[in-house]
C-alpha cells in the first residue's frame, strides 16, 4: 500500500468513525481508554468542517476539565487514540503526546452550543469545566482489512 493510499484510508476513517478511543495512562502508569466524541465524524459534526481537518496529525478533543483524564495528562503526555469503521473493521491508532489546550480561540472555535448538557451554566466555551486537549501523533498503525501497516510521521 503505497504512502498516499494509506493517508487516504486514514482521513476516511477518521472522519467516518463515531468515537475516538483515547488512551491516557493513569497516576500508576497503567492505561485507560475511554470513548470520546470524535469531533472530525463530517456526520455528527459538520460545523466544524472547516474548522478540523485530517491531517495534520493533531487530534482535539473536548473534556471535562474536572475529569481525571486531565490530571493523567499533567502527569505524563503519553497517549494514544484509536479510530474504527466497526463494520469494516479497519482502524488506524496515533500515538503520540497530548496536552491541554489553553488558546480561548481554538476553545472557541470547537464549541459546539449543544454540550451545554455536559457544560452547564450560560458561560459557553468560557465554562471553567470545559477543556481541548489536543494529541500530536508520532506515528500511526492501521488495518485496512488487507494488510497492516505504521507510518513514522516524525520524518
Amino acid at each position: 500500500m503505497e504512502q498516499v493510499e494509506i493517508f487516504a484510508f486514514c482521513k476516511r476513517v477518521v472522519e467516518g468513525s463515531k468515537f475516538a478511543y483515547l488512551t491516557t495512562l493513569n497516576l500508576q502508569g497503567e492505561p485507560e481508554t475511554r470513548a470520546m466524541l470524535n469531533l472530525y465524524n463530517r456526520e455528527m459534526y459538520p460545523a466544524l468542517r472547516s474548522v478540523l481537518s485530517f491531517p495534520p496529525y493533531e487530534i482535539y478533543f473536548t473534556t471535562n476539565t474536572s475529569s481525571e483524564k486531565v490530571l493523567q495528562i499533567e502527569k505524563n503526555d503519553k497517549s494514544c487514540v484509536y479510530f474504527v469503521l466497526e463494520n469494516d473493521w479497519h482502524g488506524i491508532m496515533l500515538n503520540g503526546e497530548i496536552e491541554l489546550v489553553c488558546d480561548e480561540e481554538v476553545k472557541k472555535k470547537l464549541w459546539q452550543d449543544e454540550w451545554v448538557r455536559y457544560y452547564p451554566g450560560e458561560t459557553g466555551y468560557q465554562n471553567e469545566d470545559y477543556s481541548v486537549l489536543k494529541l500530536t501523533a508520532r506515528f500511526l498503525k492501521g488495518w485496512n482489512g488487507r494488510e497492516k501497516f505504521k507510518v513514522d510521521l516524525c520524518k
